[in-house]
């Protein structure tokens, strides 16, 4: 796990800084209050939008996305099947040391996370959207891509599509993770996040540790994923800032799991007294 100290960040696209005769540009006030002079990322639709202010309490978030050997070990000691048995080694996206891509629709990937928690007793669930991006952009720097640089080098720390399929799934942690030593943020696999998806969102959604639409909202069919993994997308594509809206039961997304507390870890584990989860 990699502990995320909490804070405060403009979530959503927000873009480049430019010169202030640039006229495509706008003002934005940024998390501090200062005054910064934008263009939005290009690839990212109007649902990542406005740009806000959103407020987070500390919590933890896995380094890597979930393997396939890992998913495995939960299916085993739970007398459930093997996702996609049929396709082991033929299909060297299943190869055990792959992020998890295939047969896990978001109602599995949250009951492993659940798994974890009823394992070890602490709270662990998916991160939530806010979450996640908060992570994903090193406690909310104004970068493009989660990567060690903020962009993308191909071969270097992101895949080179010119060298293999389009949809293939590389092993977790194979380039640089980005400077908060989380892996695979940007490109591998896409991944579920807990919030279920609104165009709306972003618009009247909470600014304190943000949950996203309540259920029963009538988007509530759909819940949200990050990342933006291979298939559909090319570098050129914003993969830090796209929301996608999948239905629950599509089984084509990753995902990693998240520890919602700040306490440190060997409070939370001796029940020991302090900040509150």
């Amino acid at each position: 796990m990699v502990y995320v100290e909490g804070g405060s960040f403009m979530m959503g696209n927000v873009g480049y800084e430019v010169p202030e005769d640039d006229p495509n540009g706008e003002w934005l006030e940024m998390a501090d209050g200062n005054m910064s002079y934008r263009i939005p990322f290009p690839g990212c639709g109007q649902s990542c939008f406005p740009v806000h202010k959103v407020t987070l309490s500390g919590y933890y978030i896995h380094k890597y996305e979930t393997t396939i050997r890992e998913y495995d070990l939960y299916t085993n000691t739970n007398d459930l099947p093997y996702i996609k048995a049929d396709q082991r080694g033929k299909n060297p996206n299943m190869e055990p040391d792959r992020a998890v891509y295939l047969g896990v629709d978001w109602h599995a990937a949250q009951e492993y996370c659940l798994w974890l928690a009823d394992l070890t007793g602490l709270p662990f669930d998916l991160p939530t959207e806010a979450q996640w991006e908060y992570a994903a952009r090193s406690r909310g720097q104004a970068v493009k891509f989660a990567t060690n640089t903020g962009d993308i080098e191909l071969g270097v720390n992101y895949w080179d599509y010119s060298t293999g399929s389009y949809y293939s799934i590389e092993s977790v942690g194979k380039y640089p993770p980005n400077p908060l030593d989380l892996y695979d943020m940007t490109g591998n696999a896409n991944e579920w996040v807990r919030d279920w998806y609104s165009p709306f969102a972003y618009r009247q959604g909470s600014r304190v540790n943000p949950v996203g639409p309540p259920d029963g909202d009538r988007w509530n069919t759909r819940k949200l994923s990050r990342g933006f993994g291979r298939g559909n997308s090319d570098w050129n594509g914003n993969l830090l800032f796209r929301r996608l809206a999948d239905e629950v039961d599509y089984s084509g997304n990753g995902f990693r799991c998240a520890i919602h507390s700040e306490r440190p870890l060997d409070l939370l584990l001796t029940g020991e007294p302090g900040t509150p989860p």
